[in-house]
């Protein structure tokens, strides 16, 4: 590289990052750094100190590089420019993930990846041979060859485990320390897994990514989306051993073998009875008025996202209209289930005679003519299907 320095150990220092020394590690997750100011400032995220926060809307971080990034989103300030399509970002990652996706070469990238000139490649990305994936270095090309060829080097000490790449190694000897360094902002919860944080984030967000190509619904997890595609081929790979019915999810089939087992895991704290599954418990609380009155904790939102979608279904506003028709709805996903009424598509459909229908929630009402399942009770003691037919009764 070109880099030049005032001070002989500034230089020794440098060195670390391309010959791959990392003398300095940490106590509590072992992982390793070439320079001492890059342990301690990872050391805050074990002890939750993020000394360095932002003017503008108070949020605060590990690293003061962090927070310089982040004021830029207020200033609009975007130093970092492609030298191909003139496009500006914000940080140096940002322009690095852009000129991958472009495909252009990784000249400019060697020194950010901090690989040697000699790992880099100058001219092209490196391609999987057996999947779709590239690389811009030999070496993650390499480790991730691993995941096809079943090559796993990389053992944990304690339970045997092992793991193609050593990062995942790390990450895993974590459910044996217990140590969970990756903490939600929003409600305190920690992680083993970087990833699995992210994954948490989006309950607090809403964002939902992975949308589903046939019928809109979108999903916060790729495995939610995959396991509901299931609906649509009618594939259920799960199946009961007691009873031979079959479920989309794992979880499902989970929940079902409580049936045959009798048991009822989740327990009532008022009158300590007990259920199957959390959403009994749930609708046994609402039903007995053991929530709290207020409605936002009844309605159990994950997020305050959720629960401003919710409020509209109060204050009567309906932003999300249909371009057909014009009907109007407080939510976009009643708005999705809507358009089908246009296009004819009905995703649901029921195993027992084929029936298809618009919305989960009429599949689910026309199964207990099936199950014979009555779960409205008048005061009088007449049992209904729905909620409808029971209203129409009392009235």
């Amino acid at each position: 590289g070109n880099g030049i320095f005032l001070h002989k150990e500034q230089l020794v220092t440098h060195h670390r990052t391309h010959m791959g020394e990392k003398p300095f590690a940490c106590e509590q997750c072992g992982r390793a750094f070439a320079e001492k100011s890059n342990l301690n400032e990872h050391r805050r995220t074990h002890t939750g100190i993020r000394p360095h926060s932002c003017s503008w809307c108070g949020k605060a971080f590990y690293r003061r590089s962090h927070l310089k990034v982040h004021l830029r989103r207020h200033t609009g300030e975007k130093p970092y420019t492609c030298d191909v399509c003139q496009h500006k970002f914000v940080d140096t990652s940002s322009l690095q993930r852009h000129k991958c996706r472009s495909g252009y070469d990784c000249k400019w990238l060697s020194s950010m990846l901090k690989f040697s000139s000699s790992i880099c490649d100058k001219e092209k990305l490196f391609n999987c041979e057996y999947c779709t994936r590239s690389f811009l270095c030999k070496e993650q090309l390499m480790t991730h060859h691993r995941t096809h060829m079943g090559e796993k080097p990389f053992a944990c000490e304690q339970c045997g485990k092992a793991f193609a790449e050593k990062s995942n190694l790390n990450e895993h000897r974590r459910t044996h320390t217990g140590i969970r360094p990756h903490s939600c902002s929003w409600c305190g919860k920690a992680f083993y897994r970087r990833s699995h944080l992210k994954v948490h984030l989006r309950r607090h967000t809403g964002e939902k990514p992975y949308t589903c190509d046939q019928c809109g619904k979108a999903f916060a997890e790729k495995s939610n989306l995959n396991e509901h595609r299931r609906t649509h081929t009618g594939i259920r790979p799960h199946s009961c051993s007691w009873c031979g019915k079959a479920f989309y999810r794992r979880s499902h089939l989970k929940v079902h073998l409580r049936r045959h087992t009798g048991e009822k895991p989740y327990t009532c704290d008022v009158c300590q009875h007990t259920f199957v599954d959390t959403s009994s418990l749930q609708r046994h609380k609402c039903r007995s008025g053991k929530l709290m009155t207020d409605y936002n904790t009844i309605l159990h939102f994950y997020s305050t996202f959720h629960l401003m979608t919710h409020h509209r279904t109060h204050m009567g506003e309906k932003p999300f209209a249909c371009e057909q028709c014009g009907r109007a709805f407080a939510e976009k996903s009643n708005l999705n289930e809507h358009r089908r009424t246009h296009t004819g598509i009905r995703p649901h459909s029921c195993s027992w005679c084929g029936k298809a229908f618009y919305r989960r929630s009429h599949l689910k009402v026309h199964l207990r003519r099936h199950t014979g399942e009555k779960p409205y009770t008048c005061d009088c003691y007449k049992t209904f299907f729905s909620q409808s037919y029971i209203s129409m009764h009392q009235h």
